[in-house]
Formats: C-alpha cells, structure tokens, sequence
C-alpha cells in the first residue's frame, strides 16, 4: 500500500511518501513562505522524485491537529481535496501522536511541546513501549509553559522534549529542569515527514479504514474567543 502524508500543524511543513512500513521519500521546508505556498509544489516536487503519480496512491494521512489554526485547515483541506479527487481513503493523526517517534524507544518519557501562543504549550506524555507502540501517559493539552515545566520537575525522571517550542524555551527548560531535560538536535525533534507516515501506518493496520476528519484545536481560536465576548455582552445588554 502506496500512501502521502501532510503535516503543516506548525510554522514546518511536511510531506511523505511510504509504502506500507517502508518510508520512501519525505520533503521538509522550516521558511518563512506560508504552507498554501509550499505543499502543492512539495507534493508535486517529492512525488516526481521518487517516480510515483498520484495515482499510484491507495490512501492519504494528515495530522488534524493540535497547532496552528491555520495550518491544521490547510493541511486538512489540501488532504481532502486529494482523497475526494482520487477516491482514497483518509487517516488522520494528532501532531503529538506523530511526534513521539522522534524519540522512538528512548528510556525517557517524550514529551512533545508546540506553541500554542497565550504563553502556553500544547503537550503530552509517552513513554516507549516494546515494539511499535508508544504509550500516552498524559492526553493532548494546552498547558501555560510554567506550570507544565512544574509538573515535569514533580516527575522526577529525565524528560526528552521535542517540537517547534523547544529551541524558544531552551533556557526556561534548563532553568526549570536541568539535567532531567534530554534535548535532541532540531533535525530529529521537529516535525517530520517519516514520523506521521509511522503514526499514519499504525493507526491504518489498526483500523484498515478511512475515516471523516475534523480539526483537533484543543481550545477556541482567538476569533471564536472574541466572538463569544461580543455574544455575552450583546446579551447582556438585551437583558438590561
């Protein structure tokens, strides 16, 4: 089974091509040129590399969030637009999901860090089982930054943080954590294209069927936010 994946949840935009567990290609761009400019040429760019056709794909994976807002509906849209046109199943997995594998079978818990802006960090807990499998000790969240490197400290184990907000918060982490803070170079702890192409192929062996995406947010957008403040005062005031 032949298969693309997106990843465009943070400001990095993945793409990659596997076949069944054997990654076959994957493209990487950390620019300032937003994803709407990058993951169609990147598609197209990477498929011709490795001399495959769209056609030759049997199924589509996306990450669905948590990120940015933006980003996750582009990734989802353009993953849409391919499996309607071509007919293909849709597999979707969680940016923290897929970013586990940057720490596949290491003895500390991983734990992935995402901006999540407000000064605060999506994040999780895994700790590498046997085998393929991570586990998720602690569910996908929003957490403010200090109060999740407490919860770290109180562990009282060595924690490998990966993802976009490491290189930002390097100092607050050895501040908080010091030598129970395993960092990996960016190369390994961003996002990447072969660790979605992982999670998408687990999650296909598990379920062996497409599925209806929806974004994973987490929290309310900053418009979703500011519209519910103008409801709640237009409410207020009609009851005045």
């Amino acid at each position: 089974m032949k298969y693309l994946t997106i990843d465009t949840t943070t400001k990095v935009t993945t793409v990659a091509l596997a076949e069944e567990e054997r990654l076959v290609g994957e493209g990487f761009l950390h620019t300032t040129k937003t994803h709407s400019e990058r993951i169609i040429p990147m598609i197209e760019q990477l498929l011709s590399a490795a001399a495959w056709t769209l056609q030759d794909l049997d199924m589509i994976g996306v990450v669905r969030g948590p990120g940015s807002f933006t980003g996750i509906r582009i990734g989802i849209a353009t993953a849409q637009g391919l499996s309607q046109v071509l007919n293909l199943p849709l597999i979707a997995v969680l940016s923290l999901d897929a970013l586990a594998w940057a720490g596949k079978e290491r003895a500390e818990d991983i734990v992935p860090i995402l901006d999540a802006r407000k000064n605060e960090w999506y994040t999780a807990r895994y700790r590498w089982l046997k085998g393929e499998e991570a586990e998720c000790i602690t569910p996908p969240q929003a957490m403010p930054i200090d109060k999740c490197l407490d919860y770290l400290k109180e562990l009282d184990r060595q924690i490998c943080l990966v993802g976009d907000a490491v290189e930002k918060a390097q100092n607050r982490i050895a501040e908080a954590l010091g030598n129970q803070a395993v960092i990996l170079p960016d190369y390994v702890g961003l996002p990447r294209g072969a660790y979605t192409a992982k999670a998408v192929w687990q999650k296909w062996k598990k379920t062996g069927a497409g599925e209806q995406v929806e974004p994973y947010y987490i929290r309310l957008s900053e418009a979703e936010v500011n519209w519910a403040k103008k409801e709640e005062a237009k409410r207020g005031k009609s009851h005045e």
